[in-house]
C-alpha cells in the first residue's frame, strides 16, 4: 500500500523571508502534491537526509540541492527589483 501524504498548510508566504519559510513552502507544495519525501528525493537526485534539512528550515544547504528541489516541485524563486538607495546591514537580520 502506497504511504499516504497528509497536505501541510501554506505559510504566509508575505512575511519576511527566512530558511525556515523556505522550508515550510516546499512542504506544504510536497505534501500538497500528494508527494513523499522519498519521492521529490528520487526525482531530485538528492537524498532523503537533504530534502528533511531543507524542509526543516536549515540554512546551510548547497544552492544546487535547493534549485533541483524548488525546480522538481514549481516552487518559483524570483528577485525583485530593488531601489538605489543602501540597505542598513540590521535590515537584513
Amino acid at each position: 500500500m502506497a504511504k499516504r501524504v497528509i497536505a501541510s498548510k501554506t505559510p504566509d508566504l508575505k512575511q519576511k523571508f527566512s530558511g525556515q519559510l523556505l522550508g515550510q513552502a516546499i512542504k506544504a507544495k510536497r505534501t500538497q502534491s500528494g508527494l513523499t519525501q522519498e519521492d521529490v528525493a528520487l526525482m531530485c537526485g538528492i537524498s532523503k537526509t537533504t530534502l528533511v534539512k531543507v524542509e526543516n528550515g536549515t540554512e546551510e544547504i548547497l544552492l544546487s540541492s535547493l534549485l533541483r528541489i524548488t525546480r522538481a516541485l514549481g516552487v518559483n524563486l524570483f528577485i525583485e527589483e530593488w531601489s538605489n538607495g543602501a540597505y542598513e546591514w540590521s535590515e537584513w537580520n
